[in-house]
């Protein structure tokens, strides 16, 4: 895989006269980003009904600096390769990282501010062949991107539903074309300030013939054919080639409609009604468009334990408050499972994982008994056998340590001498405790000795 940057060609092409499903700002940053080194003056939004200047369009790039660079295509050899030489794989969970503009191509992950579509395919294709995987994670934070390219992965990520478990974790934002990727997920998160949704399409095309006529410049273009030269950047658009331009924006919209009503079980004119909005946290559970929300963290835990049966190492997954779960039928029908489908409920995942555990308290057991160099105590013995957590087995050792010190003291208090054992002082005639001279006693018992 090399690193090339795109010629002005290439950009302009990319940028122009063509259909985006990306947020309109994140365009307007783009274009403010490049628009002085491609002479734009203004750009005209289609549906938003006004032109920008460039100075209104490096406004809005100021704060978000984009470089227009990419990777080449990905390595037919990629989605042969183990999933961890081409993504994390923690807790036995791909996590492929859409971040940025998405593009066509750019490669394995983000790069330059850009996520390619070729490479999450070839993650995810890579993941399910993977026999460690257990479970694939997007894990999204995009305005979206081009729509060239984007239905081959949504088309390849669809027909892999049903394999390996798959959820998707917005972040911050997961809109239009990025929203289109979450949307093939299981189930999608977010969490409670995040964005989802922007089911839409736009164009932009770019006029440069006042400012050419204003430098003195025209351009003539010969061309061959009537329609060779429509939306060219050096004359004003016409109506014929605008309303072209808009059959293929609302050609683009319709099959992305299509797919989110198809990949989250709502109607079309449910997704349709919606208009493109965005909807923050919440508000996109009760759009249909997220099952619940929840912060980031905590959905990669809770994910993690999910497809690992519950013995997740990560940290336990809590939910977040008012974490909803979206109900996609309103009836209250249950249909029964068949015959032949075992029944699982709360107890009898609970008995295995619990067998599961006690299996395992006796395999570590059995290993420290085999060991000849084992330094395990007996207590420790008897806390993994019993299951016993870290917390209690601590306070049990800071308990038999003060119960020991106790034993000691009481121990010594026995043995020592009892106050009537000890040597009485001598008193006067009045009761006062007379002082011993001991060198007097000395020669006083000699004298009897002799």
């Amino acid at each position: 895989m090399s690193l090339r940057a795109y010629s002005r060609a290439e950009v302009m092409r990319r940028l122009f006269n063509a259909p985006l499903q990306v947020l309109p700002d994140t365009a307007a940053i783009v274009i403010g980003a490049v628009g002085k080194r491609y002479d734009i003056e203004q750009l005209l939004f289609a549906g938003e009904g006004r032109a920008l200047s460039i100075g209104e369009l490096e406004t809005r790039a100021a704060a978000a600096r984009v470089e227009i660079s990419a990777r080449a295509g990905v390595d037919q050899r990629a989605p042969k390769m183990a999933a961890e030489q081409l993504m994390p794989v923690i807790d036995n969970v791909a996590h492929i990282e859409v971040r940025g503009e998405t593009v066509a191509e750019n490669g394995i992950g983000p790069i330059s501010g850009f996520t390619g579509y070729d490479g999450i395919r070839a993650q995810v294709i890579a993941a399910d062949a993977d026999p460690s995987v257990r479970g694939l994670l997007l894990d999204i934070n995009s305005p979206g991107g081009e729509v060239d390219s984007l239905y081959e992965c949504v088309g390849s990520l669809m027909g892999r539903r049903g394999a390996k478990p798959m959820r998707a974790v917005i972040r911050g934002t997961g809109a239009s074309a990025a929203y289109a990727l979450a949307a093939c997920a299981d189930e999608i998160t977010i969490n409670a300030l995040g964005m989802a949704g922007s089911v839409g399409t736009i164009a932009m095309h770019a006029d440069f013939s006042q400012q050419l006529e204003q430098e003195g410049v025209r351009v003539t273009l010969i061309t061959a054919g009537a329609h060779k030269a429509d939306a060219n950047p050096f004359e004003p658009l016409p109506p014929e080639v605008r309303d072209r331009i808009a059959s293929l924006v609302n050609m683009a919209n319709d099959q992305f409609i299509a797919h989110v009503a198809e990949a989250r079980s709502l109607s079309q004119d449910q997704v349709r009604g919606q208009q493109a909005q965005l909807y923050r946290g919440e508000e996109a559970v009760q759009a249909g468009l997220v099952n619940k929300v929840m912060s980031w963290a905590d959905s990669i835990a809770e994910f993690a334990q999910q497809v690992n049966g519950g013995l997740s190492s990560g940290r336990p997954a809590r939910s977040a408050p008012g974490a909803r779960s979206q109900e996609k039928k309103m009836n209250t029908e249950q249909t029964a499972p068949a015959a032949d489908t075992p029944e699982y409920s709360a107890a009898t995942q609970e008995a295995a994982v619990q067998a599961a555990l006690t299996g395992e308290r006796a395999r570590v057991g059995q290993l420290i008994e085999l060991d000849a160099e084992s330094r395990c105590t007996p207590a420790l013995t008897s806390a993994i056998s019993s299951g016993t957590s870290a917390g209690e087995f601590a306070i049990a050792q800071m308990k038999s340590t003060a119960q020991q010190q106790r034993t000691a003291l009481e121990s010594a208090r026995d043995e020592a001498a009892q106050p009537d054992a000890l040597p009485k002082a001598r008193t006067d005639a009045t009761g006062n405790q007379q002082k011993t001279n001991r060198g007097l006693a000395f020669v006083n018992r000699n004298k009897k000795a002799g």
